[in-house]
Parts: C-alpha cells; sequence; structure tokens
C-alpha cells in the first residue's frame, strides 16, 4: 500500500498561525515518509533556548500522530504492529515533572498543541529519567526526549529502544553551540572532594553533537525553523511493506496459536527449541542483539513448553533486574490469553513478579536466588549481566534456558561466551540459537546505528596475531595514559577498543560508564599497550583522598562524599581519619582482552601502575570487586591487603564486595597494616554469622596477608579449657564439647602470620567452614567429599597439631 504522508490543510493551517515555516512540515513528512517506507526510524533535533522548542515539538509530533492514526489498520494488517497496539502511542522523557520544573512547563507546552492535533487516537505517557526503567520492554510510536537539562547517557540507551519502526523520535535539545561547553546534571554528580564543577569534562556532550551531525536519518532544525540538517532527497510518497512473513512448521507440538504470534524466522526457531526442551530434558542458549524479540519469543514459548509437559508446571524466571523480564511476562501473559486461559498476574511497584493460569506458573527470583527454588524449567534472562559463579548454580538444572543480549544497554558483549559457555561446554551439552532479525523495526534502522556508534554498545577489542601473541610471551608492553581528549574529540579507534576489551571481559557495561570516563574529573584510563600500540589490558582509575580537614569530619558523622569509596570506608570501618589525607589509585575497573587471558598481562599492568603511582607521590592503590575466588587469589597473589568485606551479597552478582589496599608510602603502610589485621580479627568472628554462607575457598583467601606478621591480637584459654583441649586431641572428648577451647586456637591460626604450621586446602577449608562458621558435620563431609566419621577424625588430627604448635603461645 502507498500512503501520501501529507499534513492535511487544518494541521497547515493550525501551524501557520503558530509560525511553523512550511519548510520544518515538509521536513517532518519527509522523516515519516521514510520511517513508514523502510519500517526504520527517524529523528529531528530541535535547537532551542526557551519553551517555544516543546511547542514546536508538540505541533510536529501532534500532525505526525494523526497521520499514523490515518494508517494504523494498515500497519496491523502488514504485522508491522500486534492487534492490542490498536492506538498510537507517544513517549514524554524528562528530567523532572514537578509542579513549577522548567521540564513540567516544556511539557505543558508541548501537550498544549499536542492535544489539539493529534486527536483521540494517541495516547501521552510522561516519565522522568529517573523512572526509565518502567518503560523497558515497551514500545512507542513517538518519543519527545527532553534533554534540555539533566540526562544520563543510561536514560538515552534505555529509551531510544523503545521507539519501534516507521516512529518519529524528536530531540529537545540546547542550541549546539551552548551544550558542547555547559554542565548537566549528570554533570554535577561527578563532582568529588578535592575537585569542582569546573574541573567537570565536557567531552561526552561534545561527541553526542558531532554523532547526530554526522549519523544519516537525523535531522535538525531550531525552535525558530531554521533547518541546519535536512534530508538529502525530500519525498512525501511511501509504500508500506509488511513483514516477510514466517513459515509455520507442518508438525507442531505446541499449539500453532503461539507460532502465530511470531513476526520472525527467528522467533519460530526459539519456540521449535522449546519444543526439543518439553520433549527431552535439556540446555538452551539463546543470544541476539537489542531489539530482536529474544525475551518476548521467550516468554510465548515458555508457556508452551508449561502446556506440553502436562503436569502442574513452575518456572523460576531471572534476570539481573525484573525490569529485564517485563517484556518476558507480558507476552507470556498474551500467550495464555490467546489460548483461552484467565491468567493472575501479581505486581510490584508496577512491576510483573508472578504470572498463573491453571496448573502453570512464572515467577521472578534474583538471580542468586532463582537456583535454590524448585522447578521444572529455569529462564536466565539477560545473563550476561549476572556473574559468572551465578550462572553455574543453574547449569546442573534439568532444563535451563540462557538468554543475553550481545549488544545493547543491557549486554555484555561476548563475555557472556568467553567466561562461561567456554566453561559449561565441558559440563554438559547445549544447544545455541542466535537472533539476527530486528523485531521493533528492520534491518539497517539508522538510529540504531547511532546510538551504537555514540555509546560505543558495539565496540570490540583488537584482534590479536601470531606476532602479537610472541610479543606478550615475552613482556614486550608497555603502560600509557591516553590523551582522552584525543579519543573522544577525534574519536580514535582506541576508545572502542579500549571498551571493547571491557564488554568481552563480562563487565556489565552501561552507557554511563563510558560517559563517568569522558567527563569525570577524577577518572582516567591506563592501557598496557604491546609494542605496536596495541591495547591487551584497559584499566579505569578514580583518583581518591586528598580530602580536606572539614569534610573528614563530616565523613565521620555520616557524610558519604561521592567518589572516594575507598577513604570513607577506611574512615567509618577502620576510624582511620588521617588515611583520608593520603591520595591513590582506586583501580576502578581492570581486564585483559580475552584471547589474551592467563599470560601475566593483568599483574603486569598492576606492577607497572605501582610505579607510575610512586613516581607521582602518591600513597596507595585499591581497588573494590565481587569476591570471586578467582578475584581474590589474583589480588592477593600481587600483595594487596583486605581492609573490608561487605556485610550483604551483591543481589545481582550474589557476591560479596572486597575491599583491598597496597601500600605505597610509608605511613600508608602502616595504616593499611592496622586495618588488615583489624578485618582479619572481625572476619573470624564475622563468618560465624554475617558470612555464614561466604563460600569457605573464598574465605582462606580474604585471611591471607602480604605483611607476613601475626595480629598482635591476645587470646586466652583458662586452665579447664587446656586441659579438656588435652583431652580432645587424646580423643576423650568430642569435638561438640570442646568447641569453645577449639575456637581460640583456630582464630590464632588465622591471624598468625607466614610461619605458621602448614595445611592443605582441604584442611583450611574444613577449619573455616566446621569450626569459624558452624556448619554440621554432614554439611562439612559433602563439602570435603569424605564421610563423617572421616570428617571428625580429620579434624581431631588438624586441632592436635595446632594446638601442639600454639600451646606454648597460649
Amino acid at each position: 500500500m502507498t500512503v501520501k504522508v501529507r499534513f492535511d490543510k487544518e494541521v497547515r493551517d493550525y501551524a501557520k498561525g503558530e509560525k511553523v515555516k512550511d519548510e520544518v512540515l515538509k521536513l517532518t513528512e519527509t522523516a515519516l515518509a521514510q520511517a513508514l517506507e523502510k519500517f526504520h526510524r527517524r529523528m529531528i533535533v530541535i535547537e532551542g533556548d526557551t519553551e517555544r522548542k516543546a511547542e514546536l515539538a508538540g505541533i510536529l509530533a501532534g500532525a505526525s500522530a494523526r497521520v499514523l492514526s490515518d494508517v494504523l489498520d494498515e500497519l496491523i494488517k502488514k504485522r508491522l504492529r500486534d492487534e492490542s497496539e490498536d492506538k498510537i502511542e507517544v513517549l514524554y522523557a524528562t528530567d523532572a515533572l514537578g509542579e513549577e520544573t522548567f521540564g513540567r512547563k516544556r511539557y505543558e507546552a508541548f501537550r498544549k498543541h499536542f492535544d489539539i492535533l493529534a486527536g483521540g487516537d494517541a495516547e501521552v505517557k510522561a516519565v522522568t529519567f529517573k523512572h526509565t526503567r518502567d518503560i523497558l520492554g515497551r514500545t512507542y510510536d513517538l518519543l519527545i526526549l527532553d534533554m534540555s537539562y539533566d540526562y544520563s547517557p543510561n536514560d538515552l540507551g534505555r529509551i531510544i529502544e523503545t521507539v519501534r519502526g516507521g516512529g518519529l523520535i524528536f530531540i529537545l535539545a540546547h542550541p549546539f553551540k551552548k551544550w558542547k561547553d555547559m554542565w548537566t546534571g549528570f554533570h554535577k554528580g561527578l563532582v568529588t572532594p578535592p575537585y569542582t564543577i569546573d574541573d567537570v569534562k565536557k567531552r561526552f556532550n561534545r561527541r553526542l553533537i558531532r554523532k547526530f551531525t554526522e549519523h544519516d536519518g537525523i535531522y535538525i532544525i531550531t525552535e525558530n525553523g531554521k533547518i541546519k540538517k535536512k534530508p538529502k532527497r525530500s519525498k512525501s510518497q511511501a509504500r508500506i511493506k509488511g513483514r516477510k512473513g514466517v513459515t509455520i512448521p507442518e508438525e507442531t507440538l505446541f499449539p500453532r496459536e503461539l507460532y502465530e504470534m511470531a513476526l520472525t524466522e527467528g522467533q519460530v526457531k526459539v519456540i521449535k527449541a522449546f519444543e526439543e526442551l518439553a520433549e527431552r530434558e535439556g540446555m538452551l542458549v539463546l543470544t541476539a542483539d537489542r531489539g530482536r524479540g529474544k525475551s518476548v519469543s521467550v516468554g510465548i514459548a515458555a508457556i508452551g513448553l508449561a502446556l506440553a509437559l502436562g503436569k502442574r508446571t513452575r518456572i523460576v524466571v531471572t534476570a539481573p533486574e525484573p525490569e529485564n523480564v517485563q517484556a518476558l511476562f507480558r507476552f507470556a501473559k498474551r500467550a495464555l490469553e490467546r489460548l483461552g486461559f484467565k491468567p493472575y498476574v501479581v505486581e510490584e511497584k508496577d512491576l510483573i513478579k508472578e504470572l498463573y493460569a491453571r496448573k502453570i506458573g512464572l515467577r521472578y527470583y534474583p538471580p542468586a536466588e532463582g537456583y535454590k527454588k524448585s522447578a521444572d524449567l529455569y529462564i536466565l534472562d539477560e545473563a550476561a549481566g549476572i556473574h559468572v559463579p551465578v550462572l553455574h548454580k543453574y547449569l546442573n538444572k534439568k532444563r535451563v534456558v540462557y538468554s543475553s543480549t550481545i549488544h545493547g544497554y543491557e549486554g555484555a558483549g561476548r563475555g557472556f561466551s568467553v567466561k562461561f559457555l567456554k566453561k559449561a561446554r565441558k559440563e554438559r551439552a547445549f544447544k545455541e540459537l542466535h537472533m539476527d532479525e530486528p523485531i521493533r523495526y528492520a534491518y539497517g534502522d539508522p538510529i540504531e546505528k547511532w546510538l551504537f556508534d555514540v555509546l560505543l554498545l558495539d565496540a570490540e577489542p583488537v584482534e590479536l596475531t601470531d606476532e602479537d601473541y610472541e610479543l606478550i610471551k615475552r613482556k614486550e608492553v608497555y603502560l600509557e595514559k591516553p590523551d582522552l581528549d584525543d579519543w573522544f574529540e577525534n574519536d580514535r579507534p582506541e576508545l572502542r577498543h579500549f571498551v571493547g576489551v571491557y564488554i568481552l571481559a563480562h563487565y556489565r557495561n552501561r552507557p554511563s560508564d563510558v560517559a563517568l570516563l569522558a567527563d569525570a574529573p577524577h577518572h582516567e584510563a591506563r592501557v598496557l599497550c604491546l609494542k605496536n600500540g596495541k591495547i591487551v589490558t584497559a584499566i579505569q582509575i578514580a583518583r581518591e583522598g586528598n580530602i580536606p580537614k572539614g569534610v573528614i569530619e563530616k565523613m565521620a558523622k555520616g557524610y558519604k562524599p561521592r567518589g572516594n569509596i575507598i577513604p570513607d570506608m577506611m574512615v567509618k570501618h577502620h576510624y582511620l581519619k588521617e588515611f583520608a589525607r593520603l591520595g591513590g589509585y582506586r583501580i576502578v575497573r581492570i581486564a585483559t582482552h580475552p584471547d589474551a587471558m592467563d599470560m601475566g598481562l593483568g599483574s603486569k599492568a598492576l606492577e607497572l601502575l605501582e610505579k607510575e603511582a610512586r613516581e607521582e607521590g602518591l600513597d596507595w592503590i585499591g581497588s573494590g570487586f565481587g569476591a570471586s575466588e578467582e578475584l581474590v587469589r589474583f589480588w592477593i597473589r600481587n600483595d594487596f591487603a583486605v581492609v573490608h568485606v561487605s556485610p550483604a551479597r551483591n543481589p545481582v552478582s550474589g557476591e560479596f564486595t572486597a575491599i583491598v589496599l597496597k601500600p605505597i608510602s610509608g605511613k600508608a603502610r602502616k595504616l593499611i597494616k592496622k586495618a588488615n589485621d583489624e578485618f582479619r580479627i572481625r572476619f573470624t568472628e564475622w563468618l560465624g554469622d554475617t558470612h555464614r554462607e561466604l563460600e569457605p575457598e573464598i574465605a582462606r583467601w580474604l585471611f591471607e596477608t602480604p605483611f607476613g606478621e601475626a595480629v598482635d591480637y591476645p587470646i586466652h584459654l583458662t586452665e579447664i579449657q587446656r586441659k579438656r583441649l588435652d583431652a580432645f586431641t587424646g580423643k576423650v572428648l568430642t569435638y561438640d564439647t570442646v568447641v569453645d577451647a577449639v575456637k581460640p586456637v583456630v582464630k590464632l591460626y588465622f591471624l598468625d602470620g607466614w610461619m605458621k604450621p602448614y595445611l592443605d586446602e582441604r584442611q583450611i577449608k574444613l577449619l573455616i567452614y566446621r569450626v569459624l562458621q558452624a556448619h554440621t558435620w554432614e554439611e562439612t563431609a559433602k563439602l570435603i567429599d569424605r564421610t563423617e566419621t572421616f570428617t571428625m577424625i580429620e579434624l581431631r588430627d588438624i586441632i592436635r597439631g595446632l594446638w601442639y604448635y600454639y600451646k606454648r603461645l597460649l
């Protein structure tokens, strides 16, 4: 069907009365025609300093909504939108909607004109950036994105991708000349002592402005109607093409109605793969770029599997955040309704958490909880955002689906494949599917290209050759501080390689991480390069400390300054105010090229960074990270001391956060040694309470110290306790009757220095698990894979050796 995209006389007369130039109307008609014909999106940036830009957006968006309403039936018929999407949906996003705010005034200026022109077929949802998680998974025809004051790149990443093909995006922006030199609300959040707002950079603003001008499909006008960037050729005709259609298999296990909900061949393949899971237990891995209908497909297919099992079926759904699975839940609900069910939905804060229909139940759990629940199917959506140790917890489930975005706001790139699937293949067989065809819009959408480019969502590390590996083996590398002005202003490939290393290394990258690197005054980059300039290790550091005395006193009373995570912890948890006066590097992120891991590059980078810090006269280097056995061991072996562990697990990663420090100056060494000693003392007690569920293989490394000295901590045994210990080691008394006497001896062992008695890994874990964490004999025997009797004998033998060694000291 060919439609003429032309605003009617009523619109033109109204626009004329509001002094909107005909050229601006024609530009909008052209943009809308291109969007409808290509099933792509187009963007119109409106520069201005007044509410006039919002009024202009209201007129142009209202006129566009009118056109879209006229072709709505055709779009549904061509399967470019769902039957239930029978209204034009508009999203207005801004920084503030409170009374008397400038954001509210711009919104009202927009609505004043939009409501007159759009008619009654359009629904407008207004949302502040603070609540943009609420619209994840939803789809809109028109977007008005008010970037006049406060926005973050995370907001940009979430919001832009909610617009479907055939839609328009209106950006309310400052005049570019002004914008490139101004601070936003996001920038004000980057200020940390001793820096001021004057130290904050504007590199990201300038990158964003440049990308508006560089990419196709984006047109720029001023609020006064001046056109600064327009389409290369004008057209008002749009031939609306339908989707190419899908082929439904002749024989299906699931109801055909579910297959009829599929819009792409990729979705059909996902539903068919779930049929195989229903027929026999197994594991499915599904990957896609954002906007491919991955979560939608899983939601539909999950209902098919539940019906095929023919019994009461429980499905655990997990993801980094409940917002990630709203599309999954909504389409599972829609699938049930299509099959004649009347589903019952449980919502919390407008988010679906549970879905039930007869014998079918789907329920969301945080990643670190889901694997503990009994279910017939486990679905891990946005798996790339879940830490590898938690992903492994689901591997032994009879039916499990790992679904992950590769490039996009939630994605963590091929790190999911590199770090998790590589190990998973050794444990079980599974089927892999990748979805290519977009569902919200057609291939080649220029706005997707722009978004991926400006936020570096598809960044990749440099390719390594055989010659490069030889350089790595010989450690022919150097540490360099890159010129971030050059990287961002001139769009250097090194910037993409730098970010690409993080994406592949399984960091949960957010668009704002790029802006933080670009603009935060205390954040810097370091790269470990081969002599040919290729980046093999990426480091992001934050300068912390050197805090004014007045601010330190406020910190001691509860004030938490932005940034300065390590000084704040040392003041609040160790009462070491003088530490906050010292300066150091906090390593925010460090990652090695995934094709060059386990070759010593990370340790080499730390060695060279320490050398640089020493030359700069800094006092310390530190880091905070999710405490996995691998990571704790890495930092300990590089002579970092543990000074703190968070009391609770991260709800997404399931890991406790550890903070480590390495002294450079003599003053820092004294303070860090004191903090490390104090941590080890309190950790012996925390393990029986706060950290009772911490994995013992991690705990044993947290006790390690680079200082090599025993903690000066008096431990006392009464004369009777000493005699009872003798009786226990002499096989007269049982362990359960002498716990009070055993525990001080075990504490002494873990607080000792390098000259303590030798115990192997199994013996160390046994002491932690049974004595310090007070787990049962049954649980402890299972941990070391021995019988309970053997475990009891083993523990007695260990205590006998320790008691013989420490008896003279007590």
